[in-house]
């Protein structure tokens, strides 16, 4: 049993270092992956805004053709409408 003590109390004494740096280990490879992760989402989060930016200018591109055809569809139907009636008014004479 002294032996046994004999030969722990070293050891133990001896881990004691050793669980130290590997904790320390740990630590730094947490806070490494930590910065490479807030990169990551910093990275994306950009990548994100420039996809809104561009995707709201496609939509205003879109909504101002639209309109622009919806003008044209307008005034198309106006002159068929004034040429339908000059046509019936020219029937009735």
């Amino acid at each position: 049993m002294a032996e046994i003590l004999a030969l722990a109390i070293p050891i133990l004494a001896l881990s004691i270092p050793i669980v130290a740096i590997f904790t320390r280990y740990q630590l730094e490879r947490a806070k490494i992956m930590a910065s490479r992760d807030a990169a990551s989402t910093a990275e994306l989060r950009k990548m994100l805004e420039d996809l809104r930016e561009t995707t709201t200018q496609y939509d205003l591109a879109l909504d101002q053709t639209l309109q622009r055809i919806e003008r044209k569809l307008d005034d198309l139907e106006a002159r068929v409408s004034q040429i339908e009636q000059q046509q019936s008014q020219q029937l009735l004479r």
